[in-house]
Parts: C-alpha cells; structure tokens; sequence
C-alpha cells in the first residue's frame, strides 16, 4: 500500500471520530435547547434534503468515475468529462429546486410533517440550500473527484472534517441562540459557501494543470453524461428512501415528535457502521485499478479482509454494547427520549446485514456496472415498502420487517448471483463467500436471546460459535493480505497518536 494510501486511512479515521463527537454532542445539546416538535422538523427537513440532492450527487459520482477510469489513459477524454459536467451543474441543479417547488405545492411536504408545522418555512429553508448548492456547492462536489486518481483521496477525507465541524458549530450556535429555521438556513449557507470558495481554491492549488475545470467538453456532452448518470441518481434515491426515506415515513404515520428517538437510536448503531467506511473508502479507487487489471483474485481478497475486520470490530462492539448501552442512553439523551431494546437490537442486525453487501456494491459502482447496482436499489426499496404495508399493523415494527427482509434477500441472493458471474466459484467456494453473512443471522438468534433475557452465561456460551467463525473468515484471508491488513492497523494506530 502507497504512503498516500495510508494517509487516507488516517484522514478517514480522523473524519469518522469528528463524526461520532459530532453526534455524541450535538444531540444532547438539541434536546436541551429544542422541543421534540423543532427537533423532528429539522430531521425531516434535512431528509428531504438528502432526498433531493442525489439527482447532483449521482451525477458526480459517474463523472468522479469516468475521470478516475480515464485519466490515466487518455487524459483529454478525462477532461472533456469534467468540463462538460461542469457545463451541465447548473441545469442539474435548478432541477433540484424545482423539485422543492413541487412537492411543496403539490403538497408531499406537509403530508410527511405534523399539521403544527409551516411547511412554507420548510420550503423556504430547502430553497436556500439548493440555491447555494446551484451556485458553489455542487461545483465543490465536482472539483473535489479528480483528487481520487492521483492519490490525494485524504485531501477529500480533510475538507470533508471541515465540513463536519462547520455543520456541528452552525446547529449548535442555531439551537444556543434560539434561531428558527430561516435563521439557522442562513447561517449555514453563508459558512458553507466559504468552506466550498476554500476547497476549491485548494484544489486548484494541489492539481493546477486542469484548471479551469470547465474548459474543456462541452453542454451537449455533459447532458449525455447526466442521462448516463440517471441510473446513478435513481439508485442513490432508491438507498436515500431506505435511510432518509424511511425517516420520512416515520414521521407520516407515528408522527414527527417520535422521529428524535430514531434518529436517536439509529446514530449509535450508526457509530459502528463508520468503522466499515474506514476501511472501505480508500479501498474503492483500489478495487477499480485491481479490475482494469484483471487482477479479481485481489479483489475477493479485499472483500475477504473487509468481512472480517468489520465483523470482529462491529460485532464485537455491537455485543459488548448490550450490556450497559440502556444506562447510556438514559444519561446521554438526559432521560427526555427512552431507549428501545427491539429497535436497537434490529437496526444492528439490519446494518450488519447491510454492511455485508456494502462492498459488493461498492465494487460494481466502482466499475459503472449501473444496470446491477440500479437494480438492487429498486430490489430492496420494493421489498421494504411492499412488507411494511402488508404488516402495517404493527406501525415502526412493520418497517423494520421491511428493512430486514429486503437487506436478506439482496445479501443472500442477489448481490452473490451478480458476483459469482464476474468472479469464478465452485459450490465450496460460494458458501465461504456466504459466511459472513450466516454469522450475522447467528448473532440475531443470540439477540434474540437477550431480549428473551435468558442470562448472561448462556450468552457468552453462544457467542463461542460467532468467534469460531470470525476465525474460520480470517484464514479464508490470504497470507499477504492478513500482513497488509496487520501493518495498516499499526501504521493507522501509530498516525493517528502522532
């Protein structure tokens, strides 16, 4: 692994421990400050707005793509790409606030709120957001892609820490001072605009040859590429409704004031699945290259060492959490939202279901396999919605019934049948390829258990068929990989203390 390589690493670590502080810190102070009504509309707001921008966000990611997979090629095709996408930002991004528009006059909005809250002001706030986005944001977005390919994915990882920050000071300065939410939008379009003149001044600086980034290419090249993208933008909307969209249907049908104690719950669990994106964000430019290589056998490595880092780190971490994560919550939330053992239990067993398929999918989005990866998309969003609906009845349970059996039959189906295709198995070799994904159903059973409340020496004596797994996933791992998975830990550990 590259020196930069491993400064990536570092950065990621760095990124993912603001996050966690960001999260620890800033929702005690909100319930101090904001009644669970505010709350619940900022939530709600910020979902929509997550909602929205992937129609951008996608669009980069193709580019980021296609540039990553040309540049080191034919360089003028990589920069006819990015200028022509630099062209087209701006369509992109009026289609954006025209979509707010329509779902605040057609009504969507207010459907997914209380009736207590204006929905004109959450319109008003959302406009905001698209609007500096259309003028500085999305462009931040662009510049920042052609980092990856030249190693100085960590500089991406740095901005991004700046951005993190920014976000925290911006709602905590909102929520100490008593701004509304026009108040609070203001705030942060003006520093983010600043942070987004600031990263592309830095990229200028680092990469000046291919500045100015819109000269080359062209508008009708650029719309060519947005149509290419939409598989992109559509598969992104398809994993927002699963993680903001269900937020949104939370709030429709058990009302905004219960939305604090999800997103409560779910940034705990959350905290884990961070630990997997560390491991995984600088592999990505590398699983490309091994691809353009024809190097698959190194591929499957990554996907080995990846199980099995991030199921020793998040089942391990997740198990130990049972036993004083209740207390925790109590005194972190300040005894003002009550902790939910059935909610905690499945979204950990949902995310380490999810977290499974995660690299899979990570890996076809890196070689533009788009067919595949708008599929599972659409796969898991049906799944969810058609299950939630059949048991509505049993209101939040329904949805995560939904959550659980769409993740099941995209891990143990269809993410394997599109990997098996690309990489040569025998029948011995598909069932390793599925023993990370057992091991996660064997630990439900022994949350199961727990809930159960069947005592802790039968737990721990369960447990031992979990850790004989782990183990078995480690010598799966070839020889080379298992030291360059131990010399990345030391070398991150020993960055990290500098």
């Amino acid at each position: 692994m590259s020196k930069k390589l491993f400064k990536s690493f570092g950065y990621k670590a760095i990124h993912i421990i603001a996050l966690v502080l960001n999260s620890i810190l800033l929702i005690p102070i909100l319930l101090k400050y904001w009644d669970l009504k505010l709350y619940g509309a900022w939530i709600a707001l910020y979902s929509f707005f997550n909602l929205i921008q992937v129609l951008g966000l996608g669009h980069s990611v193709f580019v980021g793509n296609e540039f990553n997979r040309l540049v080191h090629k034919n360089k003028e095709k990589a920069k006819i790409a990015l200028g022509s996408a630099f062209r087209v930002n701006f369509l992109v991004s009026f289609l954006e606030l025209a979509i707010v528009a329509f779902i605040y006059f057609t009504g969507i909005l207010s459907f997914f709120l209380d009736e207590e809250i204006d929905s004109s002001i959450v319109a008003t706030v959302l406009s905001m957001f698209f609007i500096y986005r259309m003028i500085i944001g999305s462009y931040r977005g662009l510049a920042v892609k052609i980092l990856n390919p030249f190693g100085y994915i960590y500089k991406a990882f740095q901005f991004a820490l700046y951005e993190s920050i920014i976000e925290f000071l911006v709602l905590v300065i909102a929520a100490i001072v008593g701004l509304d939410l026009i108040g609070l939008a203001i705030l942060w379009v003006i520093l983010k605009s600043l942070l987004s003149l600031f990263v592309l001044l830095q990229v200028r600086k680092i990469l000046p040859e291919y500045f100015p980034w819109w000269k080359y290419g062209s508008l009708k090249n650029g719309i060519k590429n947005f149509r290419i993208s939409s598989s992109f933008a559509t598969s992104n909307f398809l994993d927002r409704l699963s993680n903001d969209g269900l937020v949104l249907i939370v709030s429709a049908f058990a009302g905004t004031t219960i939305l604090p104690l999800f997103a409560a719950t779910k940034t705990i669990v959350n905290f884990g699945l961070k630990l997997s994106e560390l491991y995984l964000s600088p592999l990505a430019p590398e699983m490309i290259i091994f691809y353009a290589r024809d190097q698959k056998t190194k591929i499957l490595d990554v996907f080995k060492s990846f199980w099995f880092v991030t199921g020793v780190l998040l089942i391990g971490g997740y198990t130990i959490s049972l036993f004083f994560i209740e207390d925790l919550f109590t005194l972190w939330t300040h005894g003002k939202l009550e902790f939910n053992l059935v909610l905690y239990s499945a979204l950990i067993i949902i995310l380490l279901i999810q977290n499974y398929g995660k690299i899979i999918t990570t890996f076809f989005t890196g070689i533009n396999k788009t067919n595949i990866v708008l599929l599972t998309s659409i796969i898991r969003i049906f799944l969810l919605f058609t299950v939630a609906f059949l048991f509505k009845e049993l209101g939040l349970y329904a949805i995560l019934l939904g959550l659980f059996i769409s993740e099941v039959c995209i891990s143990l189906f269809w993410l394997p049948y599109n990997a098996f295709t690309v990489f040569e198995y025998s029948t011995a070799g598909k069932a390793k390829f599925l023993i990370n994904f057992f091991t996660v159903l064997l630990l439900g059973v022994l949350y199961y258990f727990n809930y159960m409340g069947i005592g802790v020496f039968p737990l721990i004596v369960f447990f031992l068929p979990i850790v004989a797994m782990l183990f078995y996933q480690y010598t799966l791992i070839s020889k080379n990989t298992r030291g360059m998975v131990t010399r990345s830990f030391k070398k991150l550990i020993t960055f990290a203390a500098k």
